[in-house]
Protein backbone atom coordinates (compact mmCIF):
# COMPACT_ATOMS: atom_id res chain seq x y z
CA UNK A 1 0.00 0.00 0.00
CA UNK A 2 1.35 3.40 -0.95
CA UNK A 3 1.69 6.23 1.54
CA UNK A 4 -0.86 9.01 1.01
CA UNK A 5 0.46 12.55 1.18
CA UNK A 6 -1.30 14.81 3.66
CA UNK A 7 -1.54 17.83 1.41
CA UNK A 8 -0.84 18.95 -2.12
CA UNK A 9 -1.95 21.14 -4.98
CA UNK A 10 -4.84 19.42 -6.73
CA UNK A 11 -3.94 21.09 -10.02
CA UNK A 12 -0.69 19.09 -10.08
CA UNK A 13 -2.82 16.02 -10.82
CA UNK A 14 -3.74 17.35 -14.26
CA UNK A 15 -1.80 17.81 -17.47
CA UNK A 16 -0.64 21.40 -17.76
CA UNK A 17 -1.95 22.11 -14.27
CA UNK A 18 -5.50 22.63 -15.57
CA UNK A 19 -8.49 20.34 -14.79
CA UNK A 20 -9.28 18.23 -17.83
CA UNK A 21 -12.94 19.19 -18.22
CA UNK A 22 -12.66 22.99 -18.31
CA UNK A 23 -9.44 22.80 -20.32
CA UNK A 24 -11.07 20.68 -23.02
CA UNK A 25 -14.41 22.49 -23.20
CA UNK A 26 -13.52 26.09 -22.33
CA UNK A 27 -10.09 26.37 -23.89
CA UNK A 28 -9.67 23.75 -26.60
CA UNK A 29 -13.14 23.29 -28.12
CA UNK A 30 -14.22 26.89 -27.68
CA UNK A 31 -11.04 28.03 -29.38
CA UNK A 32 -11.58 25.74 -32.35
CA UNK A 33 -15.26 26.63 -32.62
CA UNK A 34 -14.44 30.32 -32.84
CA UNK A 35 -12.21 29.55 -35.80
CA UNK A 36 -14.87 27.84 -37.92
CA UNK A 37 -17.89 29.82 -36.69
CA UNK A 38 -16.34 33.24 -37.25
CA UNK A 39 -15.04 32.66 -40.75
CA UNK A 40 -16.53 34.64 -43.60
CA UNK A 41 -18.38 33.16 -46.56
CA UNK A 42 -15.30 33.64 -48.72
CA UNK A 43 -12.97 31.80 -46.35
CA UNK A 44 -11.30 28.73 -47.77
CA UNK A 45 -12.67 25.34 -46.66
CA UNK A 46 -9.13 24.61 -45.50
CA UNK A 47 -10.11 26.23 -42.19
CA UNK A 48 -12.82 23.60 -41.69
CA UNK A 49 -10.39 20.85 -42.60
CA UNK A 50 -7.84 22.08 -40.07
CA UNK A 51 -10.56 22.23 -37.41
CA UNK A 52 -11.44 18.58 -38.02
CA UNK A 53 -7.80 17.56 -37.80
CA UNK A 54 -7.41 19.54 -34.59
CA UNK A 55 -10.64 18.17 -33.12
CA UNK A 56 -9.49 14.56 -33.43
CA UNK A 57 -6.00 15.33 -32.16
CA UNK A 58 -7.24 17.23 -29.12
CA UNK A 59 -9.81 14.56 -28.28
CA UNK A 60 -7.13 11.88 -28.30
CA UNK A 61 -5.07 14.05 -25.94
CA UNK A 62 -8.14 14.56 -23.74
CA UNK A 63 -8.68 10.79 -23.46
CA UNK A 64 -5.03 10.23 -22.54
CA UNK A 65 -4.76 13.12 -20.09
CA UNK A 66 -7.99 12.28 -18.28
CA UNK A 67 -6.95 8.64 -18.04
CA UNK A 68 -3.63 9.73 -16.49
CA UNK A 69 -5.32 12.06 -14.02
CA UNK A 70 -7.51 9.24 -12.71
CA UNK A 71 -4.38 7.24 -11.92
CA UNK A 72 -2.75 10.30 -10.37
CA UNK A 73 -5.72 10.68 -8.05
CA UNK A 74 -5.81 7.01 -7.03
CA UNK A 75 -2.59 5.11 -7.92
CA UNK A 76 -3.96 1.80 -6.58
CA UNK A 77 -5.95 1.61 -9.82
CA UNK A 78 -2.70 0.49 -11.43
CA UNK A 79 -3.54 -2.93 -9.98
CA UNK A 80 -6.60 -3.02 -12.25
CA UNK A 81 -4.52 -2.24 -15.32
CA UNK A 82 -2.01 -4.93 -14.45
CA UNK A 83 -4.68 -7.56 -13.73
CA UNK A 84 -6.30 -6.75 -17.07
CA UNK A 85 -3.13 -7.28 -19.07
CA UNK A 86 -1.91 -3.71 -19.49
CA UNK A 87 1.79 -2.89 -19.09
CA UNK A 88 2.23 -0.57 -16.11
CA UNK A 89 6.03 -0.57 -16.04
CA UNK A 90 7.84 2.78 -16.13
CA UNK A 91 11.43 3.66 -16.89
CA UNK A 92 13.38 4.27 -13.66
CA UNK A 93 15.18 7.26 -15.15
CA UNK A 94 11.88 8.96 -15.95
CA UNK A 95 10.68 8.29 -12.41
CA UNK A 96 13.87 9.89 -11.07
CA UNK A 97 13.32 12.95 -13.25
CA UNK A 98 9.94 13.52 -11.60
CA UNK A 99 11.40 13.26 -8.10
CA UNK A 100 8.82 13.91 -5.41
CA UNK A 101 6.24 14.71 -8.11
CA UNK A 102 6.13 11.00 -8.99
CA UNK A 103 3.50 10.43 -6.29
CA UNK A 104 0.90 12.55 -8.10
CA UNK A 105 2.21 12.29 -11.68
CA UNK A 106 2.75 8.55 -12.07
CA UNK A 107 -0.32 8.35 -14.31
CA UNK A 108 1.41 10.48 -16.93
CA UNK A 109 4.34 8.05 -17.17
CA UNK A 110 2.01 5.07 -17.56
CA UNK A 111 -0.47 6.68 -19.97
CA UNK A 112 2.13 8.10 -22.35
CA UNK A 113 2.95 4.54 -23.47
CA UNK A 114 -0.62 3.72 -24.45
CA UNK A 115 -2.34 4.24 -27.79
CA UNK A 116 -5.63 6.17 -27.55
CA UNK A 117 -5.95 6.43 -31.32
CA UNK A 118 -9.22 4.52 -31.86
CA UNK A 119 -12.52 4.06 -30.08
CA UNK A 120 -11.76 0.39 -29.53
CA UNK A 121 -8.45 1.19 -27.87
CA UNK A 122 -10.00 3.90 -25.72
CA UNK A 123 -12.70 1.48 -24.60
CA UNK A 124 -10.16 -1.23 -23.81
CA UNK A 125 -7.95 1.04 -21.71
CA UNK A 126 -10.76 2.66 -19.73
CA UNK A 127 -12.39 -0.73 -19.19
CA UNK A 128 -9.13 -2.12 -17.85
CA UNK A 129 -8.61 0.85 -15.55
CA UNK A 130 -12.04 1.63 -14.21
CA UNK A 131 -14.57 -0.69 -15.86
CA UNK A 132 -16.22 1.75 -18.26
CA UNK A 133 -16.54 1.49 -22.05
CA UNK A 134 -17.34 5.02 -23.28
CA UNK A 135 -18.14 4.16 -26.91
CA UNK A 136 -21.23 2.16 -27.86
CA UNK A 137 -21.17 0.08 -31.06
CA UNK A 138 -22.87 2.86 -33.03
CA UNK A 139 -20.51 5.48 -31.59
CA UNK A 140 -17.51 3.35 -32.54
CA UNK A 141 -18.71 3.43 -36.16
CA UNK A 142 -19.15 7.22 -36.06
CA UNK A 143 -15.69 7.74 -34.59
CA UNK A 144 -14.10 5.30 -37.05
CA UNK A 145 -15.62 7.30 -39.92
CA UNK A 146 -14.31 10.53 -38.41
CA UNK A 147 -10.85 9.01 -38.09
CA UNK A 148 -10.91 7.92 -41.74
CA UNK A 149 -11.81 11.47 -42.79
CA UNK A 150 -9.12 12.92 -40.55
CA UNK A 151 -6.50 10.53 -41.94
CA UNK A 152 -7.56 11.31 -45.49
CA UNK A 153 -7.05 15.02 -44.80
CA UNK A 154 -3.70 14.52 -43.06
CA UNK A 155 -2.14 12.01 -45.41
CA UNK A 156 -3.80 12.75 -48.75
CA UNK A 157 -4.95 16.35 -48.55
CA UNK A 158 -8.57 15.19 -48.60
CA UNK A 159 -8.33 13.66 -52.10
CA UNK A 160 -10.16 10.32 -52.28
CA UNK A 161 -8.00 7.23 -52.45
CA UNK A 162 -9.22 3.91 -53.80
CA UNK A 163 -9.20 2.39 -50.31
CA UNK A 164 -11.16 5.32 -48.85
CA UNK A 165 -13.83 4.95 -51.54
CA UNK A 166 -14.05 1.20 -50.91
CA UNK A 167 -14.59 1.83 -47.19
CA UNK A 168 -17.15 4.61 -47.68
CA UNK A 169 -18.87 3.72 -50.96
CA UNK A 170 -22.35 3.49 -49.39
CA UNK A 171 -22.18 7.00 -47.94
CA UNK A 172 -20.51 8.91 -50.79
CA UNK A 173 -22.57 10.99 -53.19
CA UNK A 174 -23.22 9.26 -56.55
CA UNK A 175 -20.92 10.48 -59.29
CA UNK A 176 -18.37 11.80 -56.81
CA UNK A 177 -16.43 8.62 -56.23
CA UNK A 178 -13.55 8.98 -58.63
CA UNK A 179 -10.33 8.07 -56.81
CA UNK A 180 -7.45 10.54 -56.97
CA UNK A 181 -9.81 13.19 -58.42
CA UNK A 182 -12.83 13.85 -56.20
CA UNK A 183 -12.25 14.99 -52.64
CA UNK A 184 -13.81 15.22 -49.20
CA UNK A 185 -15.93 18.35 -48.78
CA UNK A 186 -15.74 19.63 -45.20
CA UNK A 187 -18.62 22.06 -44.71
CA UNK A 188 -19.42 24.10 -41.62
CA UNK A 189 -22.37 21.79 -40.91
CA UNK A 190 -20.04 18.77 -41.12
CA UNK A 191 -17.66 20.36 -38.64
CA UNK A 192 -20.50 21.28 -36.28
CA UNK A 193 -21.84 17.73 -36.37
CA UNK A 194 -18.42 16.29 -35.48
CA UNK A 195 -17.89 18.87 -32.73
CA UNK A 196 -21.22 17.96 -31.13
CA UNK A 197 -20.36 14.27 -31.27
CA UNK A 198 -16.96 14.76 -29.63
CA UNK A 199 -18.50 16.96 -26.94
CA UNK A 200 -20.97 14.21 -26.07
CA UNK A 201 -18.25 11.57 -25.97
CA UNK A 202 -16.11 13.72 -23.68
CA UNK A 203 -19.09 14.27 -21.38
CA UNK A 204 -19.74 10.53 -21.28
CA UNK A 205 -16.13 9.79 -20.35
CA UNK A 206 -16.08 12.42 -17.61
CA UNK A 207 -19.44 11.45 -16.13
CA UNK A 208 -18.88 7.69 -16.26
CA UNK A 209 -15.36 7.92 -14.83
CA UNK A 210 -16.58 10.17 -12.00
CA UNK A 211 -19.24 7.62 -11.04
CA UNK A 212 -16.93 4.62 -11.41
CA UNK A 213 -14.04 6.19 -9.51
CA UNK A 214 -16.27 7.09 -6.57
CA UNK A 215 -17.69 3.57 -6.61
CA UNK A 216 -14.18 2.07 -6.60
CA UNK A 217 -13.16 4.23 -3.65
CA UNK A 218 -16.28 3.26 -1.69
CA UNK A 219 -16.03 -0.45 -2.43
CA UNK A 220 -12.40 -0.54 -1.36
CA UNK A 221 -12.92 1.68 1.69
CA UNK A 222 -10.41 4.22 0.37
CA UNK A 223 -10.59 7.71 1.78
CA UNK A 224 -8.80 10.20 -0.41
CA UNK A 225 -7.59 13.55 0.87
CA UNK A 226 -9.62 16.71 0.46
CA UNK A 227 -7.35 18.09 -2.24
CA UNK A 228 -7.76 14.93 -4.30
CA UNK A 229 -11.53 14.98 -3.82
CA UNK A 230 -11.51 18.46 -5.31
CA UNK A 231 -9.85 16.96 -8.38
CA UNK A 232 -12.52 14.25 -8.63
CA UNK A 233 -15.30 16.84 -8.36
CA UNK A 234 -13.75 18.80 -11.22
CA UNK A 235 -14.66 15.95 -13.62
CA UNK A 236 -18.20 17.34 -13.72
CA UNK A 237 -17.26 20.97 -14.31
CA UNK A 238 -18.52 22.51 -17.54
CA UNK A 239 -20.85 19.57 -18.28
Amino acid sequence: MYAEQNSGDWLDLFSGGVPTAPFFFDYTLNGLEKVYLNQSENTSSHINELCVIGLVSYFEAFCKDHFASIINIEPSLLNNLSKNGQDISIEPTKALELGTALFYNIGFLVAEKYDFGTAQKINALYRALIMISPFSKDEIKIYDNLLRDRNLLVHHGGIYTSSYIAQNRNTLAPGLTRPFFNSLVVSKSYVEEKFNFIKEMARKILTASHTSLNQYLAENAIQISEWKQKAVNSFLEEL
